[in-house]
């Protein structure tokens, strides 16, 4: 591991009663020496620079003086300081002064002076950023293998509770969604905070209904409600007011601080208010978070949207973990500023602002449930190559009245495919042998109504620069793992009415 001491020098140091004049003649003795530690019995009280030596007054009084009395403050750090921990704490507190003094058990090991430190600095720091980059890969990497897996989970389990049980085991069942989806969600957190600290993390500015947004965020969370906690969601501003803001990412927000304060407090309510004034700069918007826990102290309440200041020992309540570091991230890249207060005892509000441009939507009328309704045969091919997946779309396909059948990868779909006997097919992306884009374009390339039949795209990975190479490649739309059941089904009454949206392709879900 490489320390700080690895970066220094280490001249004798001068001791705090020595004159000017002796100090003046260390310098003078040996020019590479750009800085001395100073010491008082032993243990470093500062730092006297050559310049500042060398520049002082020749006269008796000024000459006779103690060294004390011209050297500077100093930081001073343990000389077994980890070079990453160094690098930590001189950017947070604003640089290295004018040098760092190192100490250890026997008191003064050596210093660094500010020339070489800041070139070491350098060089560690782009050292740093090349295993930044490493470790954005395999945290991106785990995120996805580890969602995958808990998506069936999560499937499976909603798929059960659908079914007849008994009371504990409809209880058994929300314990394993709820777990699940927690662990999905702080999963997706990390991912996003790993790629915003790397300065990846993508926005998508588009026009947001302010009041339809919070309607959802309530949708949302009024499930999470218990008999002793109510979730309060707030809208304060005109009705048909929107901005150009990224929705999901404004949501996101809400969902991090409305799930910190639900688990923070054990009786009341919590509250979550956005407030929205038009003026002559654009919308200003004013969110806001309470909890009725008991309160952050004022050290605590500081470090808040710190990272690292959840790894002590200290308890944070429901206010922990990475995705608050992660609302600090997504607030400040909209332009915005966040902040938390506390009294100890009454709870913790965060409050965020932005201001954003005003915006004009259309709004839509969600499609009526029709997928095999009327009695219709809907035939619908599930192409996947998770058994579990499979198993959960086939469940859907029952719930809406369809019929089904399964494959296992993108072959095996192109060959059920030809036989030109289904009404939509439901494609899994990534799939050995052959994956879903490859199969969709064979499909696309079959003549008569086979190869027109609408392809709907089932993946985890649904970024919009992906999204839209599905839709390019001939698909009519795609929803996302986790499949939740309303999504879905409108996804499938739009495919099969061939709705287009502005571009001309089918509209995705």
């Amino acid at each position: 591991m490489t320390t700080i001491a690895d970066w220094a020098d280490r001249p004798p140091p001068i001791d705090a009663g020595a004159e000017i004049a002796a100090v003046r003649q260390r310098f003078l003795d040996d020019s590479a020496v750009a800085a001395l530690a100073v010491v008082l019995g032993g243990e470093p009280v500062g730092l006297v620079l050559r310049k500042v030596a060398l520049s002082a007054d020749d006269g008796v009084l000024t000459s006779g003086a103690p060294v004390s009395s011209i050297m500077s403050r100093a930081r001073v750090m343990r000389a077994d300081t980890s070079a990453d921990a160094a690098l930590d704490v001189l950017l947070e507190d604003g640089g290295c002064g004018e040098g760092v003094i190192l100490a250890g058990p026997e008191g003064y090991e050596g210093l660094v002076d500010q020339a070489s430190l800041l070139k070491a600095l350098k060089v560690h720091a782009a050292a740093r950023q090349g295993r930044d980059g490493d470790d954005n890969q395999f945290t991106t990497m785990l995120s996805r293998e580890m969602k995958a897996s808990l998506t069936g989970v999560l499937a499976v389990a909603e798929l059960l509770q659908r079914q007849p049980l008994t009371a504990d085991a409809k209880a058994y069942a929300q314990t394993i969604i709820d777990s699940s989806t927690g662990l999905v969600r702080l999963l997706e957190h990390a991912h996003d905070l790993a790629l915003a600290q790397s300065g990846r993390l993508d926005f998508k500015a588009e026009p947001v209904q302010l009041r339809e947004a919070m309607d959802r965020i309530q949708t949302a969370w009024q499930s999470h409600q218990s008999d002793s906690v109510a979730v309060l969601i707030a809208y304060d501003g005109e009705h048909d007011l929107a901005v150009n803001a990224d929705g999901g990412r404004l949501a996101q927000v809400y969902g991090v601080l409305i799930d910190a304060a639900l688990k923070t407090t054990r009786q009341g309510a919590v509250e979550a208010s956005l407030k929205a004034t038009t003026t002559t700069e654009g919308v200003r918007l004013e969110g806001r978070v309470r909890d009725q826990g008991p309160g952050l102290e004022p050290g605590r309440l500081a470090r808040l949207f710190d990272p690292s200041a959840h790894a002590g020992s200290w308890s944070w309540g429901g206010w922990s973990g990475p995705a608050l570091a992660l609302c600090r991230h997504l607030v400040e890249a909209m332009g915005g500023t966040i902040h938390a207060q506390s009294n100890v005892g009454e709870g913790v509000t965060v409050s965020f602002d932005l201001l954003l441009p005003r915006a004009e939507v259309e709004l839509e009328v969600a499609p009526a449930p029709t997928v095999g309704s009327d009695g219709g045969a809907i035939h619908v091919l599930v192409v996947d190559d998770n058994a579990t997946n499979r198993m959960v779309a086939e469940g859907l396909c029952e719930m809406f009245d369809c019929t089904s059948e399964t494959a296992e990868d993108g072959v095996q779909a192109v060959e059920a495919a030809s036989s030109g006997r289904f009404d939509l097919i439901l494609m899994d992306i990534k799939m050995p042998r052959m994956d879903g884009v490859e199969a969709t374009k064979k499909i696309r390339a079959m003549k008569g109504p086979a190869g027109k039949v609408p392809i709907i795209a089932l993946t985890a990975n649904a970024d919009p620069d992906d999204a839209q190479g599905y839709l390019a490649c001939g698909m009519a739309s795609v929803v996302e793992k986790p499949i939740k059941p309303e999504r879905l089904l409108a996804a499938m009454n739009a495919a099969l009415d061939g709705e287009p949206d502005d571009k001309g392709s089918v509209r995705a879900a």
